[in-house]
């Protein structure tokens, strides 16, 4: 008998080291593990937008130049932007007599001589106008076939999203 209890104490004390064993192992494998997170997001965009210019001089003679006024609508309803650049773009001409000269006349439109004021940042869905000094200048060896020509100019408005 007294063999038997050893036997049962030893079967205990061994089922006993068993379980601390196997309950550490679950414990380290409950706590061991690596949990992966995903998250998505997004940044916000402000795309360039072009605005066609507004000359403040009726008309102008071969060599003069005029203010052109910009007026610049955030194109963003949800984020505030501030303008971080205007480029000049396109010039487009008409009223000719002779449409042909078109080309050869919007030659002659100068939009690069010109100087900025300091750029506004615009509240969300707000608007500014922006005067350019010189934004527009006939040149002085403008042939007489771009006489009585009108014409548009299209400016490149670059933004950044502020908050």
């Amino acid at each position: 008998m007294k063999h038997t209890k050893r036997t049962k104490r030893t079967t205990v004390v061994g089922l006993a080291v068993l379980g601390i064993v196997a309950a550490a192992t679950a414990a380290w494998a409950a706590f061991g593990t690596t949990v992966v997170a995903e998250a998505s997001g997004s940044a916000e965009a402000v795309e360039e937008i072009i605005v066609e210019g507004q000359q403040l001089s009726p008309k102008l003679l071969p060599g003069e130049a005029s203010q052109v006024r910009l007026v610049i609508a955030n194109p963003n309803d949800n984020v505030k932007t501030a303008i971080t650049g205007i480029s000049p773009g396109t010039v487009s001409v008409s009223g000719l007599d002779d449409p042909a000269h078109a080309e050869m006349c919007a030659t002659h439109i100068v939009t690069t001589e010109w100087s900025m004021p300091p750029l506004p940042t615009l509240g969300k869905e707000g608007s500014a106008n922006v005067t350019i000094t010189n934004g527009v200048k006939l040149r002085g060896e403008a042939p007489i076939e771009c006489e009585g020509m009108t014409w548009k100019t299209h400016w490149n408005v670059q933004f950044q999203a502020v908050r």
